[in-house]
């Protein structure tokens, strides 16, 4: 062999410093792509609240709440969160009992621990009944309804849950 055979460059993909300039490339490539599988097919869920937005700007529809306030509505939710029991007992002025209340527990980032509870009324009382799906972990906000949705009370809920007492107030009482 001679010296010229020595300085005859190998292929193309045999070159170091392609792989050097190329190798951040494949990567972004690589890592972009895991990425955006990721972000298509996790959700995040979607805000449960009274907000939609106007403009540039945003609007809480105060109307569910103020019609609770006008109905005199409270409530006051004992939660065992070791059984799972729910108990309510309601207050109206002027007797407004429905047969049925909603119960919405939401988690405040995901929409998978969500629950959606139908309490019933107790015949002849002013409490209310029902059963957790799962047991809670963490802070919750907690929404209660009537079967119309007419109006709706709102409460927080903070661990440890055992024997908890959470109330539910008209807005302008909080």
């Amino acid at each position: 062999m001679s010296d010229s055979d020595n300085n005859i460059p190998g292929p193309w993909y045999k070159q170091p410093w392609l792989w050097f300039i190329l190798s951040p490339i494949i990567a972004v490539v690589f890592y972009g792509t895991f990425y955006l599988y990721l972000s298509i097919v996790t959700h995040d869920g979607l805000v449960k609240d009274d907000y939609y937005k106007v403009a540039r700007g945003h609007f809480v529809d105060k109307s569910q709440s103020q019609e609770a306030i006008d109905l005199g509505v409270s409530g006051q939710l004992n939660l065992d969160n070791t059984t799972g029991d729910l108990m309510l007992k309601f207050k109206s002025e002027g007797g407004y009992l429905p047969e049925f209340l909603n119960l919405s527990i939401i988690h405040p980032t995901h929409q998978q621990y969500d629950q959606n509870i139908l309490l019933k009324q107790v015949p002849g009382t002013e409490a209310y009944t029902g059963s957790l799906k799962s047991l809670l972990q963490g802070k919750r906000y907690l929404i209660l309804k009537d079967e119309a949705r007419n109006w709706n009370l709102r409460a927080e809920a903070h661990p440890p849950y055992d024997q908890n007492t959470i109330e539910f107030k008209p807005a302008h009482e909080q």
